[in-house]
């Protein structure tokens, strides 16, 4: 018995594939579906990209997507994975049970009216079909039979498969904040840096660092979870708020004397400062912290939230992309810290 994980290269998005092979077979979990491009990209999406690809090699294998996630709005998360169901053979054909705590679900949770200009609309098969004239996502997942779960929220405890879920956010408050018309494009993280800060050195940052949580409603609403299989731990936070993560790892005993003992952790935001504080990672113990992002857009990753990882843990980083490793280091800092840094290989074998 074996998991994998395979962090796609999702430009500056996150699609992840877990799958745990086991005695009755595999089961595969997938974990947002990057940007559009994700899923195919150039002139008239003519070229596959990694979800499709990946979706293709599942399919020649005879297997599913036992469980999709899609974690919360951003277009960095969601956009692959509603290009993924707008292809006939894919998501449509292929995915079995699905998360997504959609608008018309928040709003029937709260008693309030559908806010239908939220509810995602999918292109016809036809080029001529405007998205306008296509099916909603929600009446797609209805007729594909589509196990939907409940609203997702902090405290719930969910096992799927061989898998363990325990869910670290949202809260509740956090999905009553996206109780109004969302905007068409949902950028990743209002409190972003949009230029990037390699130009100070690791002991200048480690000697003024302070921690300011992101804002953003949107990220606020991320699924978070600690995944469970085989003794192993993993912990996944799309884009989830430091303070709310911290919250319930502590409510669940964790401390930094008694760290949680983790195998990966997907680290929150693409290694946004705003998500990632000193007081989160003193609660982990992990060899493995992976940062998903092409370093295109928000000036991410930020190097204050990599000198927290080195100064606060023993693990290494890993990057989805090469080209994001070296600007992060200042050439006299290389020789002492650029062995913390790697590029993950196609697969990271649990």
């Amino acid at each position: 018995m074996s998991v994998v994980i395979k962090v796609l290269q999702a430009n500056h998005g996150d699609c992840i594939l877990v799958s745990h092979e086991g005695d009755l077979g595999t089961f595969n979990l997938l974990i947002d579906g990057g940007t559009s491009t994700t899923f195919r990209y150039g002139p008239r999406q003519r070229y596959a990209g990694a979800l499709c690809n990946t979706l293709d090699d599942l399919k020649k294998k005879g297997q599913h997507i036992d469980l999709a996630i899609l974690t919360h709005i951003d277009d960095d998360h969601i956009h692959g994975l509603v290009k993924a169901f707008e292809s006939p053979g894919y998501l449509g054909q292929l995915v079995k049970s699905i998360w997504f705590n959609s608008s018309r679900s928040i709003t029937r949770y709260f008693n309030t009216s559908e806010i239908s200009e939220n509810n995602i609309l999918l292109a016809g098969d036809s080029p001529k079909t405007s998205v306008q004239q296509g099916k909603e996502l929600e009446t797609l997942l209805d007729e594909i039979g589509c196990m939907r779960a409940p609203l997702i929220m902090a405290g719930q405890v969910h096992s799927v498969g061989p898998f363990t879920l325990r869910v670290l956010s949202p809260e509740l408050g956090q999905l009553e904040r996206l109780l109004h018309k969302w905007p068409t494009d949902v950028e990743s993280g209002e409190t972003s840096s949009h230029s990037n800060d390699y130009h100070l050195s690791l002991h200048e940052i480690w000697a003024t660092d302070k921690f300011a949580s992101d804002l953003s409603v949107y990220n606020g609403s991320s699924i978070a979870f600690i995944l469970e299989i085989d003794n192993k731990k993993m912990l996944f936070l799309g884009d989830a708020h430091d303070p709310v993560v911290v919250k319930n790892l502590r409510g669940l005993g964790y401390s930094n004397t008694n760290k949680i003992n983790l195998d990966l952790v997907k680290i929150s935001h693409h290694g946004s400062q705003y998500n990632t504080s000193s007081e989160f990672l003193s609660l982990l113990n992990s060899p493995r912290y992976v940062i998903s992002t092409n370093g295109s857009k928000h000036g991410l990753p930020n190097k204050r939230a990599i000198a927290r990882i080195i100064k606060e843990t023993d693990g290494k980083i890993y990057f989805n992309y090469s080209n994001v490793i070296n600007p992060l280091l200042l050439s006299h800092e290389a020789e002492s810290y650029l062995s913390r840094l790697e590029v993950l290989d196609d697969e990271i074998k649990l």
